[in-house]
């Protein structure tokens, strides 16, 4: 599955706990939908956190079971999620985010990995990629602005 990366004005350890807090990715994350997050594990952040997330995504309404399967700060944070249309499962996918300290910043290194077969993945990839970079970008500006 494909990487993506992008420099962030911002030290590794503001980076780490912005992508961290699950509760700010409608800030950035999945510009085409209108997601709502909810915590469901309650206190802090970490390994094995649980997260819901519900919304309209390219139309049609969507539910996520969220998971955070890495957290080693301020370096690496994975989260996977297993994603449902119309009550039953539809694909999982994992966004992994490798974070180190470059130019005075942050490189962030999103790979993606997930449950398309591979002729779906070929055909989908210029919407993933864009997606992707998108997200990005938004992250970047975010943190960058100081929000």
């Amino acid at each position: 599955m494909p990487t993506f990366k992008i420099q962030v004005q911002a030290s590794p350890d503001a980076v780490f706990d912005y992508l961290a807090d699950l509760s700010r990715h409608t800030e950035w994350a999945n510009p085409k939908s209108s997601m709502k997050m909810e915590d469901v594990s309650g206190g802090a952040p970490g390994g094995g956190h649980k997260y819901r997330s519900t919304g309209v995504f390219t139309g049609k309404q969507v539910s996520a079971d969220i998971e955070v399967t890495a957290f080693e700060r301020p370096t690496h944070f994975t989260i996977r999620t297993d994603q449902h249309q119309q009550g039953k499962k539809d694909v999982w996918y994992e966004n992994d985010y490798r974070l180190r300290s470059e130019n005075g910043g942050t490189l962030v290194v999103k790979r993606l990995t997930g449950g398309l077969s591979p002729v779906i993945f070929f055909i989908a990839y210029p919407a993933i990629r864009n997606d992707a970079m998108t997200s990005l970008r938004k992250l970047k500006a975010r943190l960058e602005s100081g929000a």
